[in-house]
C-alpha cells in the first residue's frame, strides 16, 4: 500500500499483484484525524485483500464507514460511555456480518443474528444491534451500495422483562445507614434519596451541578431524548426533605466542588465509577445484617487481589469469574431502580403532576415502563 500527498488531499492506494491499483481512502489535507481514519481504513482493506476476504464495499466496510462519517453527528449522545456501547454493537455486527458482500444481505441473515444472540443470553441486546444495523442500511441505500434495507419489519426477539420492584422503605433504609458511613458510601446513599424525590434519571444525577440548586427548587436538562429533539427542563419544587437531602450532600466533603454529588476529589463520577462504589455500598449495606453477603464481599475482595496480582506479574487468571448473588437478595436495589419506585409513588397518590414528574412526551411510557404499582385502587362508581 502507498501513500501519496497531493495539493488538496492525501490518498492511499493499494497495488495488487497484477499491476491494477485501487485507490483505498483519501481525506483532505491537513486534516490530521482524517487522515488518520483514512490510513486506517486503507490498511484494514489491505489486509483484507491479502486475506482473500471481501474487501471493496464489504459489511464490514459499510459498518465502518457509518461509524466514521456519520454516527458523530448521527447520535446525540458522544459521550465516552456512549461511545463505547455503540462500539461494542459494531464489533458484534462485524464479526457476524462483516465479510459479507452488501447485495447479499438478505432478512434471514438478520435472524440468523437475533437467534445466535439469544442462544449467547442476550435476546433484547439483540434487537439493539438489530435496530443500529438497521439505521446502518438505511444510509447505505442513501450511499447505493445496497437497493432496499433488508431488515425493515422484521419480528424481534421478546423476554420476560428483568424488572426488579422496591419499595420506599427499602430506599429510605439505605439512605437512613448511609449517612453514618464515609464519604462515599455517604454520597450513594444521598442520591439515591435524592433520586427518589425528584424522579431524576441516574445519567441526570451523577454529573449534577452546583447551579441546579435555584431559587425555585432543583433543575435539570433531561439527559434523554433523540438527535434534534428540544431540551426539556425539568423543575422540582423544594420540599422540606429535598433542602435536607441538598443540603447533607454539600456539607462534609474531603475538597470543594461543583457538583452535588462528587468523588473524593471533586469531579463527577463516570458511570463505570459510579455502578463500582454503588456496589461496594450496597456491599456494605446488605452486610451489615446478612452474613452470608459479608462473606462473598470478602471473597469477592480477595479474588480481585488475586487478579490484580497476577496482571502484575503478566500471568493473568484465566475463568473463574465469580457469580454474584447480591443482585438477587431481595434488599439490592440500583439507582435505576429508584425512579420508577418515585414515579408509582406519584400516581399511587393520584397527584395532578405525576405526568409532568415522569416528564415522557406519552403517558404511555409512564405506564408501559414506570408504573410498578402492585395493587391499584380506585373508588366505587357510585
Amino acid at each position: 500500500m502507498y501513500k501519496r500527498i497531493g495539493v488538496r488531499k492525501v490518498s492511499f492506494w493499494y497495488k495488487f499483484p497484477d499491476g491494477r491499483s485501487e485507490t483505498f481512502a483519501t481525506a483532505a489535507r491537513g486534516d490530521r484525524a482524517a487522515i488518520s481514519i483514512a490510513e486506517r481504513n486503507a490498511m484494514r482493506k489491505a489486509l483484507d485483500v491479502q486475506a482473500g476476504q471481501i474487501v471493496a464495499g464489504s459489511v464490514a466496510h459499510m459498518i465502518e464507514r457509518f461509524r466514521d462519517e456519520i454516527a458523530p453527528t448521527h447520535y446525540r449522545d458522544q459521550s465516552k460511555d456512549g461511545l463505547a456501547v455503540r462500539n461494542g454493537a459494531y464489533e458484534r455486527l462485524i464479526k457476524f456480518f462483516g465479510r459479507m458482500a452488501p447485495m447479499a444481505l438478505e432478512t434471514f441473515h438478520g435472524y440468523q443474528f437475533l437467534d445466535a444472540r439469544a442462544n449467547a443470553g442476550a435476546p433484547i441486546g439483540a434487537n439493539k444491534d438489530m435496530a443500529l444495523m438497521q439505521t446502518i442500511c438505511n444510509y447505505a441505500v442513501r450511499w447505493g451500495v445496497i437497493k432496499q434495507n433488508p431488515f425493515v419489519g422484521m419480528m424481534l426477539n421478546t423476554a420476560d422483562p428483568d424488572v426488579r420492584t422496591i419499595e420506599r422503605h427499602q430506599v429510605l433504609a439505605f439512605y437512613v445507614w448511609a449517612l453514618r458511613q464515609k464519604q462515599s458510601h455517604r454520597t450513594m446513599g444521598l442520591a439515591a434519596m435524592f433520586c427518589y424525590l425528584t424522579g431524576f434519571r441516574a445519567a441526570e444525577i451523577r454529573p449534577f451541578h452546583m447551579s441546579g440548586l435555584a431559587d425555585a427548587g432543583v433543575r435539570v436538562v433531561g439527559a434523554k431524548r433523540k438527535k434534534g429533539e428540544a431540551e426539556v427542563h425539568k423543575l422540582r419544587q423544594w420540599s422540606w426533605r429535598l433542602r435536607a437531602v441538598t443540603e447533607r450532600a454539600k456539607r462534609d466533603r474531603a475538597v470543594a466542588s461543583l457538583f452535588l454529588f462528587p468523588t473524593r476529589t471533586g469531579q463527577p463520577y463516570s458511570k463505570s465509577g459510579w455502578n463500582a462504589v454503588w456496589q461496594d455500598a450496597m456491599y456494605a449495606y446488605i452486610g451489615s445484617f446478612d452474613d452470608k453477603i459479608a462473606l462473598e464481599a470478602e471473597a469477592k475482595r480477595m479474588h480481585e487481589a488475586a487478579q490484580r496480582i497476577a496482571n502484575r506479574i503478566n500471568a493473568p487468571i484465566r475463568g473463574g469469574v465469580m457469580e454474584l448473588q447480591i443482585t438477587k437478595h431481595p434488599e439490592y436495589f440500583a439507582l435505576s431502580d429508584v425512579r420508577p419506585t418515585a414515579i408509582s409513588a406519584k400516581l399511587a397518590q393520584h397527584d395532578a403532576d405525576a405526568y409532568d414528574f415522569a416528564a415522557h412526551s406519552s403517558p404511555g411510557t409512564t405506564h408501559r415502563h414506570y408504573d410498578r404499582r402492585r395493587v391499584k385502587i380506585a373508588k366505587a362508581t357510585e
